[in-house]
């Protein structure tokens, strides 16, 4: 009986030349998919973010204005304390934004406040803002960041049965029967759009 020669032969540079080029397929890939996914939960996480900012200022706008008061707007008298409601249409950065100035009962309590919501730009972008302090301390107001990289804010009342973007109680003695209050950013190029309403309650009949 011959015995027959094993040859054990090993992987030649062409099969090796083809492993490496597939190898460097595959995990272009898996690298690929992984950045892909990366990108879409950063992006994800942001927009939330900004959906969950917007509703959540909105809601505290509404309730802040909701328990807004005036005090003497009209008043020429110095010594009085004078507190108002006003609402300014601004132009920031090329785009229409509001300010809002209201004295109102503190949700947190039973404070009173002076508060102010605005529009800034910065590095080319638009970012609400609002001054806060105690109403009977106009000198002790604080800045808080609210939210960032917006695209407008604007703040109408509704006044004969159009809605207007000014409001002076200083000239109307009076605070509106309704606010609307709205906030624009931008969703991968789309325009999104929130608004809520306000009714001040505080010296109307329930």
């Amino acid at each position: 009986m011959k015995k027959k020669d094993i040859v054990s032969r090993g992987f030649t540079l062409m099969e090796v030349l083809v492993s490496l080029a597939l190898l460097t397929i595959v995990l272009g890939t898996v690298y690929s998919s992984f950045f892909s996914v990366q990108r879409a939960t950063a992006r994800f996480n942001d927009i939330s973010l900004k959906y969950h900012d917007s509703r959540t200022a909105l809601d505290i706008m509404r309730r802040e204005i909701e328990s807004a008061f005036i005090l003497n707007p009209r008043s020429d008298d110095d010594k009085e304390i004078k507190l108002g409601f006003t609402i300014t249409d601004r132009d920031v950065f090329g785009k229409h934004t509001s300010l809002i100035h209201l004295t109102a009962y503190s949700f947190r309590g039973s404070d009173t406040e002076t508060l102010s919501y605005y529009v800034t730009e910065k590095e080319g972008r638009l970012n609400l803002l609002k001054s806060v302090g105690p109403a009977a301390v106009p000198s002790k107001k604080y800045e808080v960041d609210i939210m960032e990289g917006i695209e407008s804010f604007t703040i109408e009342t509704l006044f004969n049965k159009k809605w207007v973007k000014t409001w002076d109680t200083k000239n109307t003695g009076k605070l509106p029967e309704v606010v609307k209050i709205t906030i624009e950013f931008d969703d991968n190029g789309k325009l999104v759009k929130l608004t809520e309403y306000a009714k001040p309650k505080i010296g109307r009949q329930l």
